[in-house]
């Protein structure tokens, strides 16, 4: 099961779309936010965490902190929309898997999620 967490409605419906349609992935749960995303990963199995690095409520690295304390091993991509090497190096430290960029190609973050899942 794949986490999705964005506060934007179209943009994580979108992301939800190419995981299914292109990633062959089958179960979704969305927060539109932290708190949102917390609760559901307390209730629910998740294999990966995809967050946005700025949410409402905490930003993207915080909400990884504490989705990785419930799930330690947990896998979390964070995606920005101004990504540099500096914030994928000080995610990269902070134990998050991978860092991408909402203004490119999402295929790239997709296969990375499924060589993450063990699907390639």
């Amino acid at each position: 099961m794949v986490l999705l967490v964005d506060d934007e409605d179209v943009f994580r419906k979108n992301l939800r779309a190419l995981f299914e349609n292109d990633g062959g992935f089958d179960a979704f749960v969305e927060a539109r936010n932290g708190n949102e995303a917390l609760a559901e990963i307390r209730r629910l199995s998740v294999d990966l965490a995809v967050v946005a690095s700025s949410l409402p409520d905490m930003d993207g690295f915080e909400l990884s902190q504490k989705l990785r304390a419930i799930i330690p091993e947990l896998p979390v991509f964070v995606m920005t929309t101004d990504y540099s090497l500096s914030i994928e190096s000080a995610a990269l430290s902070s134990g998050i898997s991978a860092v991408f960029s909402k203004l490119d190609d999402l295929a790239t973050l997709v296969s990375n999620a499924r060589a993450v899942c063990g699907m390639e």
